[in-house]
């Protein structure tokens, strides 16, 4: 494996784009090529492209052609096979049930299940083979090959040129830029004023009770294909639009899919994780946006939820919302930022332009329009067209839930609260001294075993003593597992892009790693395997629980919070229901019997 990747990485330009071709075509038509497989390959090409070796659309055109082609030569060579045949050469490989999955799914539902078996490692070649055999029509297959081939292409090369690019500095320039900070407020408003006509009407249906499930994380949803997807999609378009300068953002289409597919939190968690990694590569300054591309997948989440989707007016107010969102919420970040700018060329000059005649701030809210305005629609579009692609699921008659609200508020209701966060607040005043912050990060290992034994109050500041050692092995911990990307990170580049982004992902661990304390101890914490099985458990968990522990100490350390409660107490607030969450992670990830682990998380709704 090593010697056949190394010599495709080894070439350059068109050479390497007709070879990946080449080895695509080969794999499409059925032959297996274990030492190349195809994501790895295209992983390969996008790393190329972010390197400059290649053009990106050249190599994405390129590979797409050497996909379909070889699908559909490969269909037709399977068609001449036949079933009986095929099944005799599938036992030996032990590839049989695969086809007979791929066989049940053509059979019902055409060409949707070859845009969805396409999709879904270790079934994308069976799939060609079995509407070979099967004689599925080739009208049916094409339009189910192309779509799904798409998708893909634009995912692994999204995700590998995601590690390709190099780590830019953040250029911070925000000293006057605070003084005009109420200015976009207002001007944000009066849009919002403009364009609540549009979305009036839908956001009318929605009722306390949607509101309320708002905060429900539905776990029944699809994960490990659609989450990854999703965010290759995201890097791509934005890859894409950076690299030809073009008047659009195009990051906001995997964000919106992942809403419509598994629900506003993971929508909103993959923009967020979409940014960070941006930051990482592409674009220096994407991470202080990971709000708006939060704000987007929730609501375009809550929107799906409402059925929306489902019809052209709800496609309207979907992408009025969403545009509405992103010039309000970006108008601000773009002043602090960046003088008002966008970073694209286009609402840079209309910026430029509108500010030599009118305030700052309305200049710029001008300029974001101008580009959210068909940025959205693009996006909205594309997501809810590739949505309706996909197979309808069979309705769940539980559905699997966790009530995220409980963990918000659960503080509030706990006995004593405000005392126990003034004392939380003293040691992260003195957490200079050492024992005070691993007293604190104690407590919050205390608040995650509570929260994993079922109970909602906060526990006491007693049995100090357990509370240091708690926060000195958790400290030791995860300083050990930042050991790898903490080295990457000082090394010459691409080493430090990979640095940075490996850190991304070790701070998405964290729920798992805190669940193995919780459950084993620190030797437990360095079990990679069981790591891998709760992330493993469901994907949309982690990647919400752990996005949140990321962000939500953020936010407190930035004040965000803190303008209304005080710094100190937001900041202890925000760790207190990142541990709640933990807690709650490890009691749904734990080895229980499941109708036991779901006892206290299932069917919690407001």
């Amino acid at each position: 494996m090593v010697d056949l990747i190394g010599w495709v990485q080894g070439l350059n330009g068109l050479v390497l784009a007709l070879a990946i071709a080449g080895l695509l075509f080969v794999e499409e038509i059925g032959v297996p090529l274990p030492l190349a497989p195809g994501d790895l390959l295209l992983a390969i090409g996008g790393i190329a492209i972010a390197a400059g070796k290649i053009s990106a659309l050249e190599f994405m055109a390129i590979a797409m052609a050497a996909i379909v082609g070889g699908a559909i030569l490969g269909r037709e060579i399977f068609a001449l096979l036949g079933w009986k045949r095929l099944l005799r050469v599938a036992r030996p490989l032990r590839i049989e049930a695969p086809l007979e999955r791929v066989a049940s799914m053509l059979q019902q539902q055409g060409w949707r299940a070859v845009f969805t078996a396409r999709l879904i490692p270790g079934l994308r070649v069976h799939t060609t083979e079995v509407a070979g055999v099967t004689e599925l029509p080739r009208r049916t297959f094409i339009a189910g090959l192309v779509p799904a081939a798409t998708v893909y292409v634009v995912a692994f090369v999204g995700l590998g040129a995601a590690f390709g690019r190099p780590i830019l500095e953040i250029i911070k320039r925000a000293e006057h830029q605070f003084l005009l900070f109420g200015l976009p407020i207002i001007a944000a408003i009066a849009l919002a004023l403009i364009l609540w006509r549009p979305a009036k009407r839908a956001l009318a249906s929605i009722g306390p009770a949607a509101w309320a499930n708002a905060w429900v994380l539905r776990l029944d949803s699809p994960g490990f294909v659609v989450i990854p997807a999703c965010i290759g999609i995201n890097f791509t378009g934005h890859l894409l639009a950076v690299q030809f300068h073009l008047p659009l953002f195009l990051d906001s289409t995997g964000t919106i899919l992942c809403a419509l597919i598994a629900g506003p939190w993971v929508g909103g968690s993959v923009g967020v994780i979409t940014n960070l990694v941006s930051a990482n590569s592409i674009d220096p300054n994407a991470a202080p946006y990971a709000p708006v591309s939060f704000a987007i997948g929730f609501a375009a989440g809550l929107a799906a939820r409402q059925g929306w989707h489902r019809q052209p007016a709800g496609w309207l107010a979907m992408w009025a919302i969403c545009f509405l969102l992103s010039a309000v919420i970006s108008t601000p970040l773009n002043l602090i930022i960046s003088d008002g700018h966008s970073g694209v060329v286009l609402g840079d000059a209309i910026v430029d332009r509108l500010a030599k005649g009118l305030p700052l701030p309305v200049a710029s809210l001008a300029g974001e329009a101008a580009i959210d305005l068909p940025d959205k629609l693009l996006a909205v579009g594309a997501a809810v067209l590739i949505y309706r692609a996909l197979p309808h699921p069979a309705a769940v008659s539980r559905p699997f839930e966790l009530d995220l609200a409980t963990a918000f508020r659960f503080v509030f209701r706990s006995e004593r609260w405000p005392a126990k966060l003034l004392v939380g607040s003293l040691c992260l005043l003195f957490f200079w001294l050492g024992i005070p912050f691993l007293l604190l990060y104690g407590y919050s290992v205390e608040v995650a075993r509570s929260a994993c034994r079922g109970q909602t109050q906060l526990p006491a500041w007693t049995g100090l003593r357990q509370k240091l050692k708690d926060g000195f092995l958790m400290s030791m911990v995860l300083l050990v597992w930042n050991i790898p990307p903490g080295l990457l990170s000082v090394l010459p580049q691409p080493a430090a892009v990979a640095g940075g982004v490996l850190g991304l992902f070790v701070g998405l661990l964290q729920p798992a790693i805190w669940s193995q304390y919780l459950s084993g101890g620190i030797r437990a914490t360095f079990n990679v395997a069981a790591v891998a099985r709760r992330v493993r458990f469901n994907l949309s968990l982690t990647l919400v629980v752990g996005a949140l522990g990321v962000t939500l100490p953020t936010l407190g350390l930035l004040g965000v919070v803190g303008l209304v409660v005080g710094v100190l107490p937001a900041l202890v607030y925000t760790s207190i229901v990142v541990s709640y969450l933990f807690g709650e992670y490890a009691n749904l990830t734990n080895e229980v019997p499941p109708r036991r682990r779901l006892g206290n998380l299932v069917g919690r709704v407001l």
